[in-house]
């Protein structure tokens, strides 16, 4: 198709079903027990990240799940919806259709009028509330954004579960801005409600680990950077990480004899996938910038292409135990390496697929 064509495509002429559909049945195909039947169907989310104001890329994935959503049960942000600062435009208010896709904080979200770029010593001004009242509530606050997401949450707060009964599968949304001793303890409860209950676990917030990643080497792992451990931040400073607490949480929920998946993070504009250094049982997906080309991305992301878009259908199937990500978009990094599809047991360990 020539560029200029391109240009006035959606994103569904660059996806067609014929290419999507018979992947995303093969992640979500239900294993077969003799004498037991059929295993608890799988779980596909669409988790993107750091759309940074870009209304067109929203539009987009938006556009995509609707037309497949008969496969996929849920979409996630992993933060960072403004362009750069708290008080500029939430592309979720500009964007009605947006309105059911599940959003969680990031550290732009979050800065209120000074360029903090790299200082992370600055603390973010945007208080908890400030935050809820932009990614939760939005403007109209007769219809606000989570009344529309089913999820479970305490009031006022940036942080929620939503259960997939039919699956089996419980993900939990934490604020990785705002993670308080009260945000902490909330976090341990529903993770042993889960386990109690029998829930697999997928949890989601923005930031990469504080302790840093144990990379695993693929197309979906920028070869040029690393994500490297940080020190505890002094009194009164922000650290541009999760705190390790709430992997030491989910290690607990594992020796107990719970189920985990994986985190499904952002805030890099760079993909990676590996453990979190420290806790070689969590798995850790960071999607690559969903928004518009800026010079924070490592790719060519020209609009009108099919690199324009850059999102990952993440598949859970309890009953073979495997995590499936599957690349919608940027399917190769700067080297040409291919980001296509990533599979994974998450009860080995074992990668299956890495292509």
């Amino acid at each position: 198709m020539p560029l200029a064509a391109a240009a006035q495509s959606g994103i569904l002429d660059f996806h067609p079903a014929d290419e999507v559909v018979p992947l995303l049945e093969a992640a979500r195909a239900p294993s077969v027990v003799w004498g037991k039947g059929k295993s608890a169907p799988a779980l596909t989310l669409l988790h993107c990240s750091d759309i940074h104001g870009s209304a067109e890329n929203l539009e987009r994935i938006v556009e995509f799940r609707q037309a497949y959503s008969r496969w996929i049960e849920d979409a996630i942000h992993a933060g960072d919806a403004v362009y750069c600062y708290w008080d500029d435009p939430n592309p979720w208010d500009e964007v009605p259709s947006a309105r059911g896709i599940l959003n969680t904080v990031g550290n732009h979200d979050c800065w209120k009028g000074h360029l903090v770029w790299a200082q992370t010593s600055w603390p973010y001004d945007a208080t908890e509330d400030e935050a809820y009242q932009l990614l939760f509530v939005g403007k109209d606050k007769s219809r606000p954004f989570f009344k529309e997401w089913d999820v479970v949450k305490p009031g006022g707060v940036c942080y929620y579960y939503k259960d997939y009964a039919p699956n089996g599968i419980r993900l939990i949304v934490l604020d990785c801005m705002h993670y308080t001793p009260l945000q902490h303890e909330w976090f341990c409860n529903v993770l042993e409600e889960a386990r109690l209950k029998g829930l697999t676990v997928v949890c989601a917030q923005h930031y990469p680990p504080q302790n840093g990643m144990d990379l695993i080497e693929s197309g979906f792992t920028d070869r040029d950077y690393a994500i490297s451990a940080v020190p505890a931040p002094a009194a009164g400073e922000q650290m541009e990480r999760m705190h390790d607490d709430a992997f030491s949480a989910v290690d607990g929920f594992i020796d107990d004899g719970g189920t985990f998946v994986c985190w499904l993070s952002g805030h890099t504009h760079l993909d990676f996938i590996g453990h979190v250094s420290g806790h070689q049982r969590q798995l850790m997906v960071i999607a690559d910038k969903a928004g518009a080309k800026d010079d924070y991305m490592q790719e060519a992301r020209p609009i009108g292409t099919i690199f324009q878009d850059s999102f990952n259908l993440v598949t859970v199937n309890p009953g073979r135990h495997t995590l499936v990500v599957q690349r919608i978009g940027c399917t190769r990094d700067q080297y040409m390496r291919s980001k296509r599809l990533f599979c994974y047991d998450y009860t080995t360990g074992n990668i299956l697929v890495n292509e």
